[in-house]
C-alpha cells in the first residue's frame, strides 16, 4: 500500500507540472509564481474502496522552468494533449496502467481531476483524484522552479530515505550474493562418504559387540581432537551465512562421532573399520552422513533436507574435519580394546601390580582392608590395577 501512495504522489507533481507547461506554452490564463497545490484522492482495489486521501504542497511554477525534470516520473509519458481556451487536457501511459485528465485555469486558481487505472502488485487498482490550486505570491527570492517551503523539505527527506534504501539494497544484495557463492563452494565440498564394503548394519554410531566382532575396530585413535565443523543452508534460493566452528573433543570408540553434527542415534548406521555411515528419514525430510576415520585425523559431512513444496528444497550441510592433538582428559585417552590390554599385559611381564606399582600384597602385608582403603583413595587407578590394566 504504501508503494501506491507513493506512486500517487510521484504522478500527482508529475501531471501538475506538466499541465502547468502546457498552459504557459498555451498563452492559458495562468499567474507566474509560488502556488499551492491541492488533491483529494481516492481509490479502489479488486472492488474494494479505500478512504480518501488528502494532499496540499507548495510549488515554484515559471515561465522559465516550468517542468523541473528531477521530478519527472521515468515509468509514465504523456502521449496525448490538447489546451482548448484555458483548459488543458491529456492522456499518460505508465508501464503498470494509462490516465487521463483535466485542468481548467483562471488566472490566479485552477480545477479540474485525473483519472487513471492501473496494476499494483498483481492487483487491479482504480484512482480518481480532484485537483484545486490557487496562487500564493511570488516564488522564494532566487528560485524559479521546484518544490517550496516545507514540501521541499519533504522531497529531500524522501529522496535522503530513498538514496539509503538503494544503498541498504545494494548492500543486502551484495551480502546475498556473497553468501550465495560460499553456500554454494560448503555444499559442493560437503560430500557424505561413500558406505564402506562389508561394513556392519547397527543401531547408533557406538560401538557394539556384534559389529566389532564383523569390522574389527575402527580407525580411530581414541583421544583429544582438534575439529572445525563448517554449516550451511539454502532454502529454495536463498542461503544463509556460512558458520565457522572450532572446538575440542574427545572421540572414542563408544562415541566416535562430534556432537556438533547433530548425528543423535540414528537407527540405520553402517559402521567399518575406515568410515560409520547414517541415513535417517522423519518429517519429509531424509538426513545423511558419515565419517572417514585416518587413526589421527577425521573427515565427513553430514546433509538433509527437506521439501517446502512448490518443487522447492530446503538444504542444509555441516562438514566437519580434525586432528588428534592428545589424549587430554578424555576417558578415552586411552585404547580400551581386548588387543590393547593384551598388549599392555604382555608388556608388564604378566605382573600389572609390578607395571603401576600397585601390588597390594607389597603395600598392605596381605592387608585386605588396607587395599580397599586404596580402591577408594583412587577408584580407577585401583579399578585399572585390578583389571590388569
Amino acid at each position: 500500500m504504501k508503494s501506491v501512495v507513493r506512486h500517487t504522489v510521484v504522478l500527482f507533481a508529475l501531471i501538475l507540472l506538466f499541465a502547468t507547461g502546457t498552459a504557459h506554452s498555451a498563452g492559458v490564463d495562468m499567474k507566474d509564481g509560488n502556488w499551492e497545490i491541492s488533491s483529494e484522492t481516492s481509490m479502489t482495489m479488486e472492488g474494494m474502496s479505500m478512504p480518501s486521501m488528502a494532499n496540499k504542497s507548495t510549488y515554484c511554477l515559471t515561465r522559465e522552468d516550468p517542468v523541473p525534470k528531477s521530478e519527472k516520473d521515468k515509468d509514465c509519458r504523456i502521449v496525448k494533449q490538447k489546451v482548448v481556451g484555458n483548459t488543458v487536457s491529456w492522456r499518460m501511459e505508465c508501464k503498470k496502467g494509462e490516465g487521463e485528465g483535466e485542468i481548467s485555469y483562471h488566472g490566479t486558481t485552477y480545477n479540474g481531476f485525473f483519472k487513471m487505472k492501473m496494476v499494483e502488485d498483481g492487483q487491479k487498482m482504480a484512482m480518481d483524484m480532484k485537483l484545486a490550486g490557487k496562487y500564493l505570491g511570488p516564488c522564494p527570492k532566487g528560485q524559479k522552479s521546484g518544490a517550496t517551503g516545507e514540501t521541499a523539505k519533504q522531497m529531500a527527506a524522501g529522496q535522503q530515505a530513498a538514496a539509503q534504501a538503494k544503498q541498504q539494497q545494494a548492500q543486502m544484495q551484495a551480502e546475498q550474493a556473497a553468501n550465495a557463492k560460499k553456500g554454494e563452494a560448503l555444499i559442493k565440498r560437503s560430500v557424505v562418504p561413500a558406505e564402506e564394503i562389508g561394513a556392519c548394519g547397527q543401531a547408533g554410531v557406538g560401538r557394539t559387540p556384534e559389529c566389532e566382532g564383523k569390522a574389527g575396530d575402527l580407525n580411530l585413535k581414541p583421544g583429544e581432537y582438534e575439529i572445525t565443523v563448517e554449516k550451511g543452508s539454502r532454502f529454495g534460493t536463498t542461503y544463509t551465512p556460512v558458520e565457522v566452528e572450532r572446538k575440542t573433543v574427545c572421540l572414542t570408540e563408544d562415541a566416535p562421532v562430534p556432537a556438533a553434527l547433530g548425528a543423535g542415534r540414528p537407527a540405520h548406521v553402517k559402521r567399518g573399520k575406515e568410515k560409520i555411515t547414517w541415513t535417517e528419514a522423519a518429517g519429509g525430510g531424509t538426513t545423511k552422513g558419515g565419517i572417514l576415520y585416518r587413526g589421527n585425523s577425521l573427515e565427513g559431512a553430514v546433509t538433509s533436507t527437506t521439501d517446502l513444496g512448490t518443487g522447492q528444497q530446503s538444504l542444509t550441510v555441516a562438514k566437519v574435519t580434525g586432528r588428534r592433538i592428545g589424549d587430554g582428559d578424555c576417558v578415552g585417552g586411552r585404547d580400551y580394546s581386548a588387543k590393547a590390554r593384551l598388549d599392555s599385559t604382555k608388556k608388564g611381564g604378566g605382573n600389572a601390580a609390578k607395571k603401576d606399582g600397585g601390588d597390594a600384597a607389597k603395600k598392605g602385608a596381605g592387608d585386605s582392608d588396607a587395599y580397599t582403603d586404596n580402591i577408594l583413595k583412587n577408584p580407577v587407578k585401583g579399578i585399572r590395577n585390578l583389571l590388569g590394566f
